[in-house]
Parts: structure tokens; C-alpha cells; sequence
């Protein structure tokens, strides 16, 4: 029997074992019958582990699909035909110990063996499952699977249930009544208008309407909140939660990504002009086919290392293009497809009809993506290509004014990046190179020295005609220097011989301080040279004199110099430090001004034709080869995949060799069909939970086995439906919800109801819930006064550095910048911010779809001692004051008015005017933003 040894090997099979010769040869031998060559010895020795009652590692041998599948390894155990491809045949041959199967008693005969591999090289066939690769069994299939998500959503009738109008009522009121609960009474006017404001806009409103509420005004305020501005910035945030979006990268450095945050304002706007979900989605897939090249940052939110972080071995560089990728998978499968795709990385997901070869299927579509800044089209672009003639033109007309200078005074070209200088030939032991200044005045910096052989075989270790640097130490050269930095990596003068130039991974000497410097490298012995060369880092010697020695006169002997050309554009050092030739220093100024005028048109020039950059994906148009690899090691390939989606959703009929933008377009159309089982459910599923706090699912981005079922399963796909019949209107949905009763009705507590239903899921009230740590930060600007509603660009800051992993001092004070809506701060990975971020704001280090909603001591104590909160606290005085004058009893009405939406009562007045009037508006103030009134939505 198959047992432990084959749960092993069928997850980790490492190594294929050979093939005997004798099978090779099997192809003319006769047919092979499956009754009666094969199924007994399946059934002797594997079905008691690997049949209908148990399955060890994923895998039945008692029918033809559960074998084409494969078990939880991602290998197919069978490949008709191919008898040295199937992981069966490399098992049962084996005749090492801890590999061969069966584990316990005597090992199948070699003509048993001989039989299972003739058997599959002719075909494998099986009577009656020939056709019928689409058998379920266990809780996985090769193609379909009756898993309810999966399945084709089917409009549902609406139940007629007396008094509701609204056909989610009805399913709501349906369920409802199995359980004999109902609905709440309807909520007070003033908490449902600040529960649509807040819903909608993550703001309490503005102004207020004390009256009576008529179901016209409450439509009239639901379509003008959703046409506001600030729905979008606030609907952005649970999109970018979903993606976990931010402008560093992660990892062990936390560099900032500098322009990410055009997709985040691309996100906010996409969802103001309610641009249709279909759409939304194929943007963020196909943006550079769609001139939307923001939404392309969608593809590489998540975190990924980069390039200098990445060792240059094989190992090492594919491994980081794995993880990249696998980034890339997630975002996508779990925001759009609500499943867990990137568990079939090393093997068959172990709970949903994920094969480990859908997981590279997928992947393959992505593998013309890289990461980093891309051009970002539009208006700005516009403008600046319009630029580029003149600016070009300016370039050109002082590039021949500095070319004639030049001339006229005699000099060379300035010294380049990798200066190389010839001379007659000479017997020497060494070079060196004495530095007088660096172009920025900062301590000098070499890559590499070198020192070249003429070919000639005057020496013992060179043959006749072999040119090589002799100063490399794998040569024998012997580097010293004045003195060397130490930095993060050491700056010693070895790396000046080590003939590494790779600046993801060389190093420069550099020298300790600013100033004169030098450096030497000694020969093994004298050699005849006739070159010198050495690579500069960006802080270049500039003032430098290159000698060798003479081993004949036994004398230095200058053989370079920088004193006899035109100074660097880069070079920025005073007139009066600066030697060449014979010139005078007001002719040194001269020069030096129209380096200055070159480097600043370059730089314009440069900026201009990059154009607005954006942090986003980037394709090839023919994309390397994707192989699916076992256990996911990148070093162990098993066979080359095509793009595709997992087979149980059908697959994209594309060969290895598709283009790119045919691989994402292909995705994207088969993400948005109206066929598609999964895009609409879930994005749908998220609207309803940010109205009620859970969704109709409460795992919204796991729609597989491990998440939850519907708690609606029928308003779920009713919902989807409407949303694809009305052309993907994200907003039609808000409304439908918005003016259902459920939504509407009050979040009174019922004794009765709760014991039935604790957790509201039946929605038999409104689930009271805290507001979003940016809706309280935003609150609280919003009731100062000091919400600052500039839109777009750049954020503002929250700590003193903008990436890095230690030392974030936040900042305590800020300026009309920092009190910008919260979505506009610049998002740091793995970064909390204070005081907000223990209100369970996400930072980025994972997806986050639904957030906890944690109550911590710290909560209460950051809002009321915050320096942020007691100066909005004194700013919301301020405005008070300037608002209704110095009467307590109005001060006290007014700031519950801008706080709550409503006047004080009775009770409270008798309490707060006493309060007020001992301690002052400004503690009032600090009193009312740290209520649970202002701080919930009820």
C-alpha cells in the first residue's frame, strides 16, 4: 500500500529517477489491458491509502482524472503516453528504500512496473473514464467543481413579501421571518443622514437639516453625495486596503517609491466619474493599451525588493523574479477573483480546484511585467513633449558655445565616466594616482584602477601577445591609498583591484575625509605597459595627475593629467580652487558659467523627456518562458506552461508564445464576461460591506473553501445580476442599498433578536460601528475647521522620512498641507501611524479587506492627550466663537451641531453648560471628538 512514503514523495519529489532500458523498448510489445494488467495491482497495493475513504497527499489512484490531476505535489501522477513524464512511474521503479512505492512489503516486480509504464505509453487507457476528465472527486476536480462560488450566477426571483418595495428587503425580510425576527423601527432622520454622509463620504455633513426627513430630500442628499468629490477619496481607501497599496517598497529597506501615488489619485477619480467596474478592472490590467497608465500601479502595489537587493547568482535572481510575480498573482486573484490563487505555489491548493500548474498558468500571463516608473501620459505629458524642440535647440546652442571654448583655449574633452589614457610604452612596477579635488568637493571615489600590458613578453608571467591589467590582484597587483571610508559596506582600496564594476553589487574605495588623496597599486612584477583607465564613482576626481613607475630610471613618470582639459559639467567647486592650463580665473568663471547653463538645460531637458512618471507596470512584448517548477523552486523546472486562468474557471486558448498584451488582454475579458462566476459576486459583496460593516460574505477576499458561505447567498447573486444588467454602475448599487429599508432602519438594540442574532448578520437592525481611523482624523479637521479639501499629488507627510525601516519620528505640528484628507498621506509600509493607526488603520504589510475593530485602553488615551487633537480641539473654539459669539448656552448648541448633526438635549445641556463654563470651549471641544457619538456609526 501507498502510505507516509508516497505523501512524502508525491509533495516533494526532488529528483527523477531513470528509466530502466528495458521499458524504452516496451512500445512494440502487446496491448496492454487495464482490467487485467493494472487495476489489480492498484488494487492490491494502493487503493486502501489512496481510495474514496483515504487519501494521503491529495491523491486516488481508483479513477483516470484523480491520476491525470495528480495529487497535492502539482505533478501529474499520470501523462498519457508519456510514461518517463508521469511521477507514477518515477515512484513505483525506484529501488531506493525511502522511495519506492509501495513503502511496505516487497517492491512491484520490473515486469510489473514494465506493464504500468507500456500501460501509459499506450495511452493509458481506462474503459469507461476515457471522457470523463471532468469526474469530481475528493474535494478538488481537474476542470469544474460544485463549489457555490464557482458556479454560474443565476438571477434569482425576488420573494413578495408584504411591504417591501425594495426587492433587497425582500431577501432580507425572507430570511428574517425563518428566524420570526423583523425589521427596526426606522432611524431618527438626523442619524440616517449622518450615517449616509459618513457611509458615503467618510465625512459627517456639512450643514444640517433638523426636520423632518421626506424620502425625496434623502434621495436628493444620496445622489449629491455620491456626485461629491469626496466620495471617491473615500471609497479609494477600502479599494487600496484591498491591494494593501502603498509608496514604499517593503522589505528590508522601505525605499520610497516616489511616484507612486498618481494610481492612488487615478483610483479616487476612477470611482467619482463611476467609471463602470468592467472597466475599472481592464484598466488596471490593460492601462498602457488604454492610455490609462496610472491604473497599471494596481499590478505592483504589493511589496517587492529591488534590484541592488538581489544577489546576481541564478538562484538568487529567479527566486526574486518568483516573488515578484507571485505579488503580482495576489493582488489580482484576491481582489478581483476573491481567491487564494498563491497557495498553489508549491503544490495543488490544498482546499479549492486550484491546480499548482493554474498557479504558472497565471503567472505566465504576467511574465513580460517588471516594476518601476513608467511614463505617464496625459496633459502634463502633453505639455512637456511640447517643450522638448526649444529646449533641445537651447542645448545645442551652448553645447557649441562650450565647444568652441574649448578650442579656443586648446584644452581636451572633459574627462569621462571611464577615462583611459595611452602612452609609449613603459617598464613599470606601479601606478598611481594623486587627487587634488573631486568635481563636488566631497572625499574621492574610485570603482577601479587599472593598468594595461602592451602584449609584449619581456616578463616571466606573460605570453607573447597577451594584454591584460596587470593591476587586478588576481593578477598579482597590490592596491594601498592615503586612507579609506568605512560606510554600510566597507570603501576599502582592495575594491580598486577586485574588477568588480557592477554597481548593483562593487564597491568604490573612497577616501576618508575630503581633500588631497591618492591611491597606488603595485605590479607581481615590472611589465611594459602603454594604458591606464580607471572607473569613477559620483564623487570624480577632477584635479588629478596619473604616473607609473619607471622601473628603468626608477622614477615616477606622469602619464596624465586633468589639468589640460575642459572642466565636467558636474563640476561645482569655486573659480578660485579650480587649476587649468593657463587660465585666469576670470576666464576659469567664464567656463564655469557655461557648464552651469549646461547642466541646468540637460537637466530640464532630461526631465521634460521622461515626462510625469508614475510607479507602475511595465511589459516586453515577447515574455520569457514560464515553466511550473516543484515545491516551487525556481531551480527545479517541470514543464513549460501556457497563460491561462485555473482550469475550472475554462481556460484562455493561448499558446506559450502569445504576446503580452494578448495575455492580459485575454484575462482581463474573461475577468469581466458576464459569464464570469466570481468579478461581480465579490465586488458586490465589498459594497455591502462597507454600508453594514460586514459583508454578505465575511470573507471578502476568499470566496473558496476556507471562507465563509453567504449569509444571502441568493441577495448575493441577485445583487451581482443588477450590478452587470446595469452596465456595471457601482453607484446603482449604492443607491439600491441606500434606500432599502434594511439600510434605513434604526440600530436599537432588541433583547429578543439579539439571542438569536448576536452579531446582526441577519440585519434585523443596523449594525452600529466605529467610523474608519481616516473618517475620525478627517472628522476632526472637518469640525475645526481645518479640513484642507485640496485634491490630488503629491501627500503630505506623517513622519520626518519618507522611508527606511527605523527612526519614523512623527510629526506633531503640521500646516494647512498636513490637514488634507488622510488618503493623501504618504502611505509607508509596514509603518503605524500615530494616534490613528490604533484605530486599526492597515499598514500595508498585508492585504487588508476587512479591518479589526479593536477597543484598546491606548485608543482613548492617544485621542484625548494627542497634541494633534487638543489643537484641533482649540482650533473647533475658535470656530464656535467666531460662529455664534460668546453665549455658552449657543456655543454648546453649536458644537453639537457640527459634532452630531443635532442640537443638545435637556439632560445634556444641564450637564455641559457646568462643564463648559468651568473648564472652558476648549475642553468642551476636546470632550465632544472623543464621545463614541462622534467616533461610531449608529
Amino acid at each position: 500500500m501507498f502510505s507516509a512514503i508516497l505523501y512524502r514523495f508525491v509533495i516533494a519529489v526532488s529528483c527523477s529517477l531513470p528509466i530502466a532500458c528495458s521499458i524504452a523498448a516496451a512500445d512494440d510489445e502487446a496491448t496492454i489491458s487495464f482490467a487485467e494488467d493494472i487495476q489489480p495491482i492498484l488494487t492490491q497495493h494502493c487503493v486502501q491509502c489512496h481510495g474514496p475513504t483515504e487519501t494521503e497527499s491529495g491523491l486516488r489512484v481508483d479513477n483516470r482524472p484523480a491520476l491525470l490531476r495528480g495529487g497535492d505535489s502539482g505533478e501529474p501522477a499520470l501523462v498519457p503516453k508519456k510514461a518517463s513524464d508521469s511521477l507514477l512511474i518515477r515512484l513505483i521503479q525506484g529501488d531506493d528504500p525511502d522511495r519506492r512505492m509501495p513503502p511496505n512489503g516487497d517492491p512491484l516486480s520490473s515486469e510489473e512496473v514494465s506493464r504500468f509504464v507500456r500501460w501509459i505509453d499506450q495511452g493509458a487507457d481506462w474503459p469507461g473514464q476515457m471522457h470523463s476528465d471532468n469526474t469530481k472527486h475528493g474535494t478538488t476536480s481537474t476542470s469544474e467543481s460544485d463549489h457555490w462560488s464557482l458556479q454560474p450566477i443565476q438571477r434569482p426571483a425576488v420573494p413578495v413579501i408584504s411591504g417591501c418595495v425594495n426587492p433587497i428587503d425582500a431577501f432580507i425580510a425572507r430570511k428574517l421571518n425563518t428566524k420570526k425576527l423583523q425589521f427596526a423601527a426606522p432611524a431618527d432622520p438626523v442619524v440616517l443622514k449622518r450615517r449616509v454622509s459618513l457611509v458615503l463620504t467618510g465625512l459627517p455633513p456639512d450643514s444640517i437639516d433638523l426636520g423632518d426627513a421626506a424620502t425625496e430630500q434623502y434621495g436628493q442628499m444620496v445622489d449629491r453625495l455620491l456626485a461629491s468629490p469626496r466620495y471617491g477619496e473615500h471609497w479609494a481607501q477600502h479599494w487600496l486596503d484591498v491591494i494593501r497599496w502603498a509608496e514604499t517598497v517593503g522589505f528590508e529597506t522601505n525605499q520610497e517609491r516616489k511616484n507612486a501615488w498618481p494610481y492612488r489619485d487615478w483610483v479616487i477619480d476612477a470611482l467619482n466619474r463611476d467609471t463602470p467596474y468592467d472597466q475599472f478592472i481592464k484598466q488596471q490590467i490593460l492601462g498602457d493599451a488604454l492610455t490609462q497608465d496610472a491604473a497599471l500601479g494596481f499590478l505592483v502595489a504589493g511589496p517587492a525588493n529591488l534590484p541592488g537587493q538581489i544577489g546576481r547568482d541564478e538562484d538568487a535572481m529567479r527566486q526574486a523574479r518568483q516573488d515578484e510575480l507571485d505579488e503580482v498573482i495576489q493582488t489580482v486573484s484576491q481582489s478581483v477573483m476573491g481567491l487564494t490563487i498563491g497557495c498553489a505555489r508549491c503544490h495543488n491548493h490544498k482546499f479549492d480546484p486550484i491546480l499548482q500548474r493554474d498557479y504558472y498558468s497565471m503567472q505566465a500571463i504576467f511574465a513580460g511585467l517588471s516594476y518601476g516608473d513608467r511614463r505617464l501620459r496625459g496633459d502634463e505629458n502633453d505639455r512637456l513633449t511640447a517643450e522638448i524642440p526649444a529646449t533641445t535647440m537651447k542645448l545645442e546652442q551652448l553645447a557649441t558655445k562650450a565647444e568652441s571654448l574649448r578650442r579656443r583655449h586648446q584644452l581636451r574633452l572633459p574627462l569621462p565616466a571611464f577615462p583611459s589614457e595611452t602612452f609609449d610604452a613603459i617598464l613599470a612596477d606601479g601606478v598611481r594616482m594623486e587627487i587634488a579635488a573631486t568635481n563636488n568637493d566631497r572625499p574621492a571615489a574610485l570603482y577601479e584602477l587599472q593598468a594595461w600590458s602592451t602584449g609584449q613578453s619581456s616578463t616571466t608571467k606573460l605570453d607573447e601577445g597577451e594584454v591584460r591589467n596587470v593591476a587586478l590582484a588576481s593578477n598579482g597587483g597590490r592596491a594601498s591609498a592615503s586612507s579609506f571610508a568605512l560606510a554600510n559596506q566597507t570603501r576599502h582600496f582592495d575594491n580598486l583591484i577586485d574588477g568588480s564594476v557592477d554597481r548593483r553589487q562593487a564597491f568604490p574605495w573612497t577616501s576618508a575625509k575630503s581633500g588631497p588623496a591618492w591611491v597606488q597599486v603595485d605590479f607581481d612584477e615590472p611589465t611594459p605597459i602603454d594604458r591606464i583607465a580607471w572607473d569613477t564613482s559620483s564623487n570624480v576626481p577632477v584635479d588629478l595627475v596619473v604616473q607609473v613607475h619607471d622601473v628603468a630610471t626608477d622614477r615616477w613618470v606622469a602619464v596624465a593629467t586633468s589639468r589640460d582639459r575642459m572642466l565636467r559639467t558636474d563640476d561645482v567647486r569655486k573659480a578660485e580652487s579650480i587649476t587649468v592650463a593657463e587660465l585666469s580665473l576670470e576666464e576659469v568663471k567664464e567656463f564655469l558659467a557655461i557648464n552651469g547653463q549646461l547642466r541646468q538645460t540637460r537637466a530640464s531637458l532630461n526631465r521634460i523627456s521622461a515626462g510625469p512618471r508614475v510607479y507602475a507596470a511595465s511589459f516586453t512584448k515577447d515574455p520569457a518562458p514560464t515553466w511550473q517548477l516543484r515545491r516551487g523552486d525556481p531551480m527545479q523546472r517541470i514543464s513549460e506552461v501556457a497563460p491561462s486562468t485555473p482550469v475550472v474557471l475554462g481556460t484562455l486558448s493561448l499558446d506559450v508564445g502569445a504576446s503580452d498584451s494578448a495575455r492580459r488582454e485575454a484575462l482581463a475579458n474573461k475577468l469581466t464576461s458576464r459569464k464570469n462566476p466570481l468579478s461581480a459576486r465579490v465586488i458586490v459583496n465589498r459594497i455591502w460591506q462597507h454600508h453594514f460593516g460586514v459583508g454578505l460574505v465575511d470573507t471578502p477576499s476568499d470566496f473558496g473553501k476556507m471562507g465563509s458561505v453567504p449569509s444571502h447567498p441568493h441577495l448575493l447573486d441577485w445583487l451581482a445580476s443588477e450590478l452587470v444588467e446595469h452596465d456595471w454602475s457601482v453607484k446603482y448599487i449604492h443607491r439600491l442599498i441606500l434606500h432599502s429599508r434594511t439600510f434605513k432602519q434604526s440600530s436599537a438594540l432588541n433583547k429578543m433578536a439579539l439571542k438569536t442574532d448576536a452579531d446582526s448578520r441577519l440585519l434585523w437592525r443596523f449594525p452600529p460601528r466605529r467610523i474608519e481611523a481616516e473618517a475620525i482624523r478627517d472628522s476632526i479637521l472637518q469640525a475645526s475647521g481645518k479640513l484642507n479639501l485640496e485634491m490630488g499629488g503629491r501627500g503630505f507627510d506623517f513622519f520626518r522620512q519618507r522611508g527606511g525601516l527605523a527612526d519614523y519620528k512623527p510629526i506633531e505640528t503640521f500646516d494647512s498641507s498636513g490637514w488634507r484628507r488622510m488618503i493623501y498621506a504618504h502611505k509607508i509600509r509596514m509603518q503605524s501611524v500615530d494616534v490613528f493607526g490604533t484605530f486599526d488603520c492597515p499598514d500595508a504589510g498585508q492585504m487588508k479587506p476587512r479591518r479589526t475593530q479593536s477597543i484598546t485602553p491606548l485608543q482613548s488615551l492617544s485621542l484625548l492627550n494627542s497634541p494633534f487633537v487638543n489643537r484641533q480641539a482649540s482650533f473647533f473654539a475658535e470656530r464656535i466663537r467666531r460662529e455664534v459669539g460668546e453665549n455658552s448656552s449657543d456655543q454648546l448648541d453649536r458644537a453639537f451641531e457640527i459634532a452630531y448633526s443635532r442640537k443638545a438635549t435637556h439632560a445634556e445641556r444641564e450637564n455641559l453648560l457646568e462643564f463648559l463654563n468651568a473648564e472652558g470651549l476648549e475642553q468642551l471641544c476636546r470632550v465632544v471628538m472623543n464621545t463614541s457619538e462622534f467616533l461610531y456609526l449608529r
